[in-house]
């Protein structure tokens, strides 16, 4: 491993929600942003079409950190399945949505490392994260060198074949109370696409890779052996995916 040239911001706002695919009616939500979804965020901030988000999911790489997050709840509205046919059924829906959820976010890219800074400090659109209609504040966004170091604390995030490696979990004195109500779990996040376009229009879209994560909101891993891992800011150690 050696040193990466990355930004890192940090992402807070009193409501989000990271809908899981596959859920309808009841739409439960990851605890912790995926990394489509911050492109998303990114390439919506800079504001250079659909395109630029595609590009840039495939170029870059990102690691997270709870901050903190003060609870999960369930939004409900009603919505008309087939709206403008004729005998269009109503239906009700619950959304789960985090509450003041508070993200560090670590993100590399080869090619786009320059843009990225830029739509996180000079937005050309409106910044939400998950749901359009959830804006997020956008703090201390500056670009960073990522050092290897070798630990055997990891923060947040660590792949699911690693499970075996794990010795303890440690939280944040501050976040003791999230392993009540966000235990360490797993979680499978859709990472790329395959797309296609005719001129500016996108025609397909499926997706064509995942990764299995184990997460602890709020806590480190504590593993069996030391790692190679990046050195973030306030001690982070993070993985990169």
């Amino acid at each position: 491993m050696t040193s990466l040239k990355g930004v890192c911001f940090e992402v807070c706002a009193p409501v989000m929600s990271f809908r899981k695919p596959r859920y309808e009616n009841y739409q439960l939500s990851y605890t912790i942003p995926p990394k489509t979804m911050v492109a998303g965020m990114i390439a919506y901030a800079y504001n250079h079409g659909e395109k630029f988000f595609y590009n840039l999911l495939e170029d870059f790489q990102y690691g997270v950190v709870t901050l903190s997050l003060k609870g999960k709840f369930k939004d409900l509205w009603r919505a008309i399945q087939g709206k403008g046919e004729k005998g269009g059924e109503r239906a009700v829906f619950q959304r789960e949505k985090l509450f003041y959820p508070h993200y560090r976010i670590y993100v590399t890219s080869n090619k786009f490392l320059d843009k990225i800074l830029k739509a996180l400090k000079e937005p050309e659109n409106p910044i939400y994260l998950g749901l359009s209609e959830d804006l997020v504040e956008i703090r201390n966004a500056q670009e960073i060198t990522l050092n290897p170091i070798v630990s055997n604390t990891i923060d947040t995030i660590i792949p699911i074949n690693w499970m075996n490696k794990i010795e303890n979990f440690e939280w944040k004195k501050s976040l003791e109370e999230l392993k009540t109500f966000f235990p360490p779990h797993i979680e499978s996040m859709i990472t790329d696409f395959q797309v296609e376009f005719r001129g500016s229009i996108r025609t397909k879209r499926e997706p064509i890779k995942t990764v299995e994560l184990l997460i602890i909101n709020g806590g480190k891993f504590k593993l069996k052996e030391q790692v190679e891992i990046y050195q973030g800011i306030d001690d982070d150690h993070i993985l990169l995916f």
